[in-house]
Parts: structure tokens; C-alpha cells; sequence
């Protein structure tokens, strides 16, 4: 997946905002165990899912869903560093 591509048009910019909001929320959370992290955090998890299935699987049968999840975390982390202040785990 390629930022600047939107990963080859198989995960939108839009698509990439919406992780990277819902990343934000829950990864590096002052409180980790709070309910809003907790739903921020499953919510981005089916919101991945729902791309692999549907967009990913089907055009990328060798890809798992635990390599895209990690890839994608690793692009919602490099965007949120962008964004602003320095993020902590970049």
C-alpha cells in the first residue's frame, strides 16, 4: 500500500484518512483501557477487515489479513506523524 498511490486505488485516500482518525484515538491513548479507546481501536480492526475482504483478498490472494493489518498500521503511524505534533511511536 503506497501512500501517495492510495495503495494502487485498492485503498482510497478517504479510506486512509478514516484509519489514520481512528488510529489516532486509540494508539498512544493517555488512557488505553478507556471505553472511547477501546471502540476507536474496534473500529479501525473491522474497518481494516472489511477492506481486506473486500478489496485486498480478492485481488492479493497470497497477502494475509495479520501482513495488510501490520502494513496498515505502519502507514496510519507514518501519516499521523505528519499531522502534527510528533507522534510517540514514530
Amino acid at each position: 500500500m503506497r501512500e501517495d498511490t492510495g495503495s494502487g486505488k485498492i485503498v482510497s485516500k478517504d479510506e486512509l484518512v478514516r484509519l489514520t482518525e481512528l488510529f489516532l484515538k486509540f494508539e498512544g491513548a493517555i488512557d488505553p483501557l478507556s471505553n472511547a479507546c477501546r471502540e476507536a481501536e474496534s473500529e479501525f480492526n473491522s474497518f481494516i477487515e472489511t477492506i481486506y475482504v473486500e478489496k485486498v483478498k480478492p485481488a492479493y490472494e497470497s497477502l494475509t489479513f495479520s501482513y495488510f493489518r501490520s502494513y496498515v498500521r505502519n502507514v496510519c503511524r507514518i501519516r499521523a506523524s505528519k499531522q502534527g505534533p510528533p507522534f510517540p511511536c514514530v
